[in-house]
């Protein structure tokens, strides 16, 4: 990870290296809501096309829908894992996951007290923070803390946050305040209650088979219906909770001082390349999530430009609420939000899976430039390069030429560009905490 001494140096080389591959370095834009207090919705594991407002048919996001009704939406939004922790450091500390250093699904290590956050930022500008979250993945244990003021995680769902974060608003509306609400409904073991069953019409019990029994099957892709049902049904209830805590902003008359931030960290497959679950690959199914800033007096528009999600999330809201000088490095999208075009720029995402834990396809990493997306499967020592308008669902790899060459330079270059984190750098979690959290990531589905 990138130590606090070097991390100024580190954060400049990142910014040139963005400038050079957007050809230019855009202006800051004017702040779209000064002073306002922010909410950070994070929805683990939603991919963007399973929510109306990206063209899903069936009703499953009705809030999330109202919300991108009055907002900007980047329809093309591409998170920098395929896995939670390193998502959510990226979306934390505007760095990818090369520079902050939690890649693999082993890794133990908690982010340096010296790398600067998003919460850390708004803290030292007043603003009184506040996290409710799953936690496991995003425990206080790797880090995820810095900058809170308040820290806490009553369970791994919305529902079980709700509560606190009612009674926290009541003691803390007077002030400007950052408020990150995060939770694994929509993740595995995909829960429902009754009245999300109901309303998508549902059997009234859940598959017997297990998701990975029923995606190991022969007929994986007839059985795997059942599980997608499942999967809208734990968004359904993520959106319901989402409802009923904008429901407690307006209650409390602060939508109309308060900028909204709704995304996910990754998506989920269901056999589109032969597996289940995230993690393990790089397409555009557990990479494309949900991207929405809704803020008073922003005029609602839809986004159609290829963006880095993750790291732009930070940097984005610091700039909306006029917070132009701070030391997170990644790009800012606050001149797009504000009715811009994003410039174009190399996007590049990245995974591990742990061998030690499970079979996998090892150390990934993409590069997406337009329509051209380059998979580097690392530990397998090859590399494919797809082109998604004549091959949208990525099953026709390009594996030798020139396209495949200029893409992989393009990599070289970025790599190049972009400071490495330093190896073994950051405290590990103790071990005590580590098999607590190890149990936790068992009934996700990671470990087993």
């Amino acid at each position: 990870m990138v130590p606090g001494r070097g991390y100024r140096t580190a954060a400049a080389l990142l910014l040139i290296g963005a400038c050079i591959a957007a050809a230019a370095c855009s202006k800051p834009a004017a702040p779209a809501c000064p002073g306002c207090n922010v909410v950070l919705i994070s929805a683990d594991t939603l991919r963007a096309d399973h929510v109306g407002a990206y063209g899903y048919p069936r009703p499953v996001t009705p809030n999330i829908d109202r919300l991108a009704e009055g907002g900007v939406l980047f329809e093309n939004a591409i998170s920098q894992s395929s896995w939670t922790r390193p998502a959510h450091l990226s979306i934390m500390t505007g760095l990818y996951p090369a520079e902050h250093g939690v890649i693999a699904l082993k890794d133990r290590r908690r982010l340096p007290d010296d790398v600067p956050t998003l919460a850390g930022v708004l803290a030292e500008h007043g603003y009184r923070t506040a996290a409710f979250t799953g936690g496991v993945n995003v425990s206080a244990a790797f880090g995820f803390d810095q900058g809170f003021q308040e820290y806490r995680s009553n369970g791994k769902y919305f529902r079980d946050n709700l509560e606190d974060t009612r009674y926290w608003l009541d003691q803390h509306a007077g002030e400007r305040f950052f408020l990150w609400w995060h939770g694994y409904d929509p993740h595995t073991p995909y829960l429902t209650d009754p009245i999300d069953r109901k309303a998508l019409g549902l059997p009234d019990q859940p598959p017997r088979k297990g998701l990975r029994k029923a995606c190991a099957s022969r007929a994986a892709e007839h059985r795997i219906r059942n599980y997608l049902a499942e999967y809208d049904g734990a968004i359904h209830r993520a959106d319901r909770y989402i409802g009923k805590l904008l429901d407690e902003l307006d209650r409390r008359g602060l939508r109309d001082h308060t900028l909204i931030v709704f995304t996910s960290d990754h998506g989920e497959e269901f056999v589109e390349h032969g597996g289940c679950f995230h993690l393990n690959t790089l397409y555009e199914e557990v990479l494309r999530v949900p991207l929405i800033f809704s803020a008073p007096g922003l005029a609602p528009r839809r986004v159609h430009a290829l963006i880095p999600a993750s790291v732009s999330i930070a940097p984005t809201i610091l700039e909306l609420v006029g917070i132009r000088e701070h030391p997170l490095p990644g790009p800012s999208l606050a001149a797009a939000v504000l009715g811009g075009e994003p410039s174009e720029m190399p996007i590049v995402s990245e995974t591990m899976r742990s061998t030690q834990f499970e079979k996998g396809h090892g150390h990934l990493r993409s590069l997406r430039l337009g329509s051209m997306k380059l998979i580097d499967w690392i530990t397998l020592g090859r590399r494919e390069l797809y082109d998604l308008r004549s091959d949208p669902s990525e099953h026709k790899p390009i594996t030798e030429g020139p396209a495949l060459a200029e893409a992989s330079s393009e990599l070289e270059r970025w790599l190049a560009e972009h400071p490495r984190a330093i190896e073994g750098s950051g405290s590990s979690v103790c071990k005590e905490e580590q098999r607590r959290i190890d149990e936790e990531m068992k009934s996700l589905g990671y470990l087993n």
